[in-house]
């Protein structure tokens, strides 16, 4: 795999940024707070959706803008895409993939694959097993579209049964219904 080119308008600090890549290494290097860290962030968004960062869309967007554009070209076994994120204040993001919308975060991963290790990721070594269930739920799921799926039903599956679960103590009749989901879970 590998990212051709990168343009931004108004995210974070950049107004306006044309980056292509080399195929070989690159390295971005650079004084502090000059928005290094903000052109992995936008690549992040490429291939995830989502900050790595946690950050919310328009925390995103430069403060003089009402939106912001991320197009990554990326070329993958001879295949070249191109993704385009555009991100509003005031409503949900636009994702297409060759000019082409797509609805669900799912549709994107597999194209840009990353791993993003930053010194706030240290918490999965020091805190409990979720945080580290999650990172390596995200890189599987970049990897296999049907382990997202999988993933997904299970979380899905979970949500349900916990939910049922609160509901049995004020509705006991329901318990008789807790089997359909632990068998969901198996």
């Amino acid at each position: 795999m590998i990212i051709k080119s990168l343009e931004l308008k108004n995210f974070r600090n950049y107004q306006a940024l044309g980056i292509a890549f080399d195929a070989g290494t690159n390295i971005l290097y650079g004084d502090n707070a000059q928005g290094k860290t903000n052109v992995l962030e936008s690549l992040y968004v490429s291939g995830t959706t989502k900050s790595h960062k946690g950050s919310k869309d328009k925390e995103m967007i430069r403060f003089d803008a009402d939106e912001a554009h991320i197009r990554t070209i990326v070329e993958k076994n001879g295949v070249e895409n191109r993704i385009d994120i555009h991100l509003k204040k005031n409503s949900a993001k636009g994702i297409a993939v060759n000019g082409i919308p797509i609805r669900k975060a799912g549709e994107l991963f597999g194209i840009l694959n990353l791993v993003v290790f930053s010194p706030e990721d240290l918490n999965i070594i020091k805190e409990g097993p979720a945080g580290r269930r999650r990172f390596v739920d995200l890189e599987l799921s970049q990897l296999d579209r049907v382990y997202l799926n999988n993933l997904a039903n299970y979380n899905r599956a979970v949500n349900q049964r916990n939910s049922l679960l609160k509901e049995i103590a004020y509705q006991e009749h329901l318990i008789d219904t807790l089997d359909i989901w632990d068998m969901q879970l198996v």
